[in-house]
């Protein structure tokens, strides 16, 4: 069974509330509210796995916490963070694709990618406000700074070959801390600020791993993302692997540095670095009490290990 099919059988015990979701979620893009709309939700129409709002829906029945109102605007909010991050991220790296599909700012032009982009966040910013809550706030504004942060970072850091912690600080701030966002307010939601500390650790490292899994899927599958990375300068983890094993500095011809690749010890020691972040992970779900909510999170865990 591949990853795909594990991971559906995973999320069936929240299939009721994925649905509502996934309601909820067209019926937004599904208007003439904005002329965006149209060309967003054929974007969405690619859908991806959900994954942040998969966490948050479980992490909270997890804590006995109903899914409710709160808890799909939440999801929502996150869900639109992160593909607006995706959209401009395709701008900024010139990505022809996205999930199998044309990405927006290849089939439309980068003006409209960027105007889409900005309006998925105010999409998200209207989600939060409506809380009318300071904590939930700081968390989400704490996590976009350092989630642009990020990018800028490996703008200023193209075509040079990072350190494997400075790649890992990357990682942590581009994608772990929006995992960290959703998942510490679904803790404030729930009246849960107990879980906090646990719950924001098992983000990071979980998110972390994510980010590292998807780097070396990247090189065996067949969207070439890998190639966009270095043809703009960003090294990942089993690249980064690669280049100091073999004392290079710079990527000259792809092809021939892929198949060497595949020789080193590069791929095995990425898989390690997976292991040992989603241990932790795993490790930083033992607050939660025992209950199937708490073990399809580890399952989760676990797919990126076996994946």
């Amino acid at each position: 069974m591949d990853f795909t099919l594990k991971y559906k059988n995973i999320i069936k015990i929240i299939e009721i509330e994925l649905k509502e979701f996934e309601c909820r979620f067209s019926e937004r893009f599904n208007s003439h509210k904005s002329r965006i709309n149209p060309v967003l939700f054929e974007y969405f129409s690619a859908k991806g796995k959900l994954l942040r709002p998969v966490l948050i829906f479980l992490l909270s029945r997890a804590m006995n916490i109903a899914v409710e109102e709160s808890q799909f605007r939440l999801a929502f909010a996150d869900e639109m963070i992160h593909n607006a991050t995706l959209i401009h991220d395709d701008i900024i790296d010139s990505s022809k694709t996205r999930r199998g599909k044309e990405t927006l700012s290849y089939k439309y032009d980068s003006r409209l990618a960027v105007l889409a982009g900005d309006y998925l966040l105010s999409m998200a910013l209207g989600a939060l406000s409506s809380f009318n809550n300071e904590h939930i706030i700081q968390i989400h504004s704490g996590a976009i700074e350092k989630l642009i942060n990020g990018e800028i970072e490996q703008y200023f850091n193209r075509k040079e070959l990072i350190s494997i912690d400075s790649y890992i600080e990357k990682s942590k701030n581009k994608t772990a801390e929006l995992f960290k966002a959703g998942l510490c307010s679904a803790c404030v939601l729930g009246k849960r600020d107990d879980a906090i500390a646990d719950t924001e650790q098992f983000a990071l490292n979980f998110g972390i791993a994510f980010q590292i899994h998807n780097d070396l899927a990247d090189i065996f599958s067949s969207s070439l993302k890998f190639e966009e990375d270095i043809n703009n300068g960003i090294y990942t983890a089993p690249w980064i692997f690669y280049m100091e094993e073999r004392g290079l500095t710079a990527i000259d011809n792809i092809e021939e540095a892929l198949n060497d690749l595949k020789k080193t010890c590069s791929v095995s020691r990425t898989k390690e670095l997976i292991g040992v972040y989603i241990k932790k992970a795993i490790e930083n779900l033992e607050y939660l009490e025992d209950n199937q909510y708490k073990r399809a999170l580890i399952e989760i865990c676990r797919l990126y290990i076996e994946g």
